[in-house]
């Protein structure tokens, strides 16, 4: 493979992370709102004379909170996802003369000194990188969702289970 074919393969590969992330996000978005949800049933159907306000007994009590705490869990899971991962302006600054795909690294860059540098510098090994940085990031968020379905899918079994002893 020449030089060229393999940047445009990284390239294709930059694409598709970023296509990655943008889908992990909104199935975190939707986590997100399923959890939210289910937070404020359970809150609505703890007030009095509602369901969950006659449980009797430690054992039921504690499984509709244990369930709640799950799900709020699974939502602080799926709020890390989506919220913006930007990394120290000082580190930026340090590492931007050597990088220039990541936009956090581009705000440092002069235009002219930027074409400049395009122009001359072989961008493989630049674009290799972030592509491993990308990777590791999107791995995260789609763990994170993962865990967020699993622990709001526990904790609403467990609601569902201190429901059927009011």
């Amino acid at each position: 493979m020449s030089t060229d074919e393999a940047k445009e393969t990284a390239w294709r590969i930059h694409a598709a992370i970023g296509e990655w992330t943008g889908r992990v996000d909104a199935k975190a978005s939707f986590a997100l709102t399923l959890e939210s949800a289910a937070l404020a049933g359970i809150i609505a159907l703890s007030d009095n004379g509602h369901r969950f306000s006659r449980l009797h007994g430690y054992g039921a009590r504690l499984t509709l909170w244990a369930g709640a705490g799950l799900i709020l869990a699974g939502a602080v899971l799926a709020i890390l996802v989506v919220a913006p991962r930007l990394r120290k302006v000082k580190l930026l600054k340090e590492e931007a003369p050597q990088n220039f795909i990541y936009f956090g690294h581009l705000q440092f860059w002069d235009p002219v000194t930027l074409a400049q540098k395009l122009a001359q510098e072989d961008t493989l090994p630049i674009l290799s990188n972030q592509l491993v940085n990308m990777s590791k990031i999107a791995w995260r968020k789609h763990r994170f969702v993962q865990l967020s379905f699993l622990l709001a899918a526990s904790g609403g079994l467990l609601v569902f289970i201190a429901g059927l002893a009011a």
